[in-house]
């Protein structure tokens, strides 16, 4: 019994000294693990930053040669006066086709084909312009006709005389485009649809920039709301933020306001993604889209 004693008595704890010094040395270590995991967390979201960035960048690289490149500026597809650095103004194609019958007053339409061979709808609707491409003394010309409606309709109309050509058109989907005006279209002939459309970079309402689009509301004869489709980018700010430039044909800038829109033959679209607070030193992505159009003359 006293031997036992003995044993449990000789037993020690911890020294004030020693618990001070775990405690110190647990806190260096949580300390450190502290630091790595906020620093990772940090690259982790300046990573995720530029991510989002780089993909608003792509968006509208994307998005913009779709309804620039087949712009012809010397046939009037860009408004007067709308070739600005902050927006630009173009009458956008929305359907192409060609003329497999016709009246005086109703045009029988073929579509273009999709990617992959697939039939496509022609969002065609009243106040919208069909453009009929003719035969003139001085060579081909796109003479225009207003659109009163446009509607699917049952049957097929043989292709054209070309047999390549019928791997093109949709001949077994046919559209009846009404019209406002007479015309002399000629069966055969190559038709496109345009309708008024806005790119503008502008402030949301969230005080940042975006690159949005306007429509053309033929009801009320005027814009519809601008739609965000990508962004948020730099301000506009001349030659020093997001903008619009333009070129003509000999590589030389045009002024946004006294340049000749007719003579536009190269667009860029100069992006650069907002600045971000985590970003370090202030870096961001910037991207230059570069659209040479293609129906210049």
């Amino acid at each position: 019994m006293l031997a036992e004693r003995g044993t449990l008595s000789s037993r020690r704890g911890f020294t004030l000294a020693e618990i001070i010094l775990a405690l110190v040395l647990g806190a260096l270590v949580l300390g450190i693990v502290a630091a790595v995991g906020s620093q990772l967390q940090r690259r982790l979201a300046i990573q995720a930053d530029r991510l989002s960035a780089r993909e608003q960048l792509t968006s509208a690289a994307e998005l913009l040669p779709i309804d620039l490149r087949g712009l012809s500026p010397n046939s009037g597809d860009i408004a007067p006066g709308e070739a600005r650095d902050s927006s630009i103004q173009l009458r956008a194609t929305i359907a192409s086709a060609f003329v497999c019958a016709k009246t005086a007053t109703i045009l029988v339409l073929a579509p273009y084909l999709g990617p992959g061979g697939r039939s496509v709808a022609m969002p065609m609707q009243a106040g919208d312009t069909a453009w009929l491409l003719a035969d003139h003394d001085t060579g081909e010309v796109w003479r225009s006709v207003r659109l009163r409606g446009a509607r699917r309709v049952p049957g097929s109309c043989s292709p054209p005389l070309d047999t390549n050509s019928a791997k093109v058109f949709d001949v077994a989907h046919i559209w009846s485009a009404d019209l406002a005006d007479s015309v002399g279209a000629t069966v055969g002939a190559i038709a496109r649809v345009t309708r008024p459309m806005r790119f503008s970079f502008y402030r949301a309402s969230d005080s940042h920039w975006y690159l949005g689009l306007r429509s053309w509301n033929s009801a009320t004869l005027q814009f519809n709301t601008i739609q965000p489709v990508s962004g948020p980018f730099a301000p506009v700010f001349q030659d020093r933020g997001t903008r619009f430039q333009y070129f003509d044909d000999a590589g030389n800038r045009l002024s946004p306001t006294s340049g000749d829109i007719r003579e536009i033959a190269r667009i860029e679209a100069v992006l650069f993604s907002e600045l971000s607070s985590r970003s370090p030193g202030g870096a961001r992505d910037s991207l230059v889209v570069v659209v040479a159009l293609r129906n210049r003359q």
